[in-house]
């Protein structure tokens, strides 16, 4: 997850005039997708509860630095309290309040950047998740990230809630569409 941020790095390393990023939450997007034996479900990720840290050195081809997205796992929300409820209990949210995602070396080319060593931990598991988001830059500075991870829950040893008495079953796969917004600041 967000996964999303990988980006910024080519792109700071590219605009030695700028030294500081604004993470924009209220514009930023992130959810998780799944199905169920009911219809499709979505969850929201309040972006603003979403925490970001990046430290960036300079070395081409590959960008090196260091890059940390936590996601509390409460921050998620359906709209239903009840599937609220499944869904932290499912990811040990009291054992595993965060979700993490990080990162040190990130491939890049025009309009896209790659990381495939990113380090994804859920519910206590850590599993190297690669990461491609495509980037565009405004002339305000607005840097917005897009893209879009899938992988399996039972591949991090979540198993896929169920509800009414287990004849309600949601799909093992998830996946995370996400837009993050960031503001490049002049020095």
């Amino acid at each position: 997850m967000k996964t999303l941020l990988s980006i910024l790095m080519t792109l700071l390393l590219h605009h030695n005039g700028f030294s500081q990023i604004q993470f924009h939450p209220e514009e930023s997007r992130m959810s998780v997708k799944g199905t169920s034996t009911l219809h499709d479900w979505e969850s929201v990720v309040k972006m603003e509860e979403v925490k970001i840290e990046l430290h960036i050195e300079d070395a081409d081809p590959l960008l090196l630095g260091h890059l940390r997205l936590k996601i509390p796992v409460k921050s998620i929300k359906s709209g239903n309290n009840i599937m609220d409820k499944k869904t932290y209990k499912a990811l040990k949210a009291d054992q595993y309040p965060t979700i993490n995602y990080e990162v040190a070396v990130f491939d890049h080319k025009e309009g896209q950047v790659a990381a495939t060593d990113g380090r994804l931990k859920v519910a206590g598991v850590e599993k190297i998740i690669p990461v491609t988001a495509n980037y565009s830059r405004k002339n305000n500075g607005l840097l917005t990230f897009t893209g879009t991870v899938s992988f399996n829950m039972t591949d991090f040893k979540v198993d896929p809630p169920t509800a009414i008495m287990g004849t309600l079953k949601t799909g093992d796969e998830i996946s995370i569409p996400y837009t993050i917004v960031l503001q490049l600041i002049n020095k």
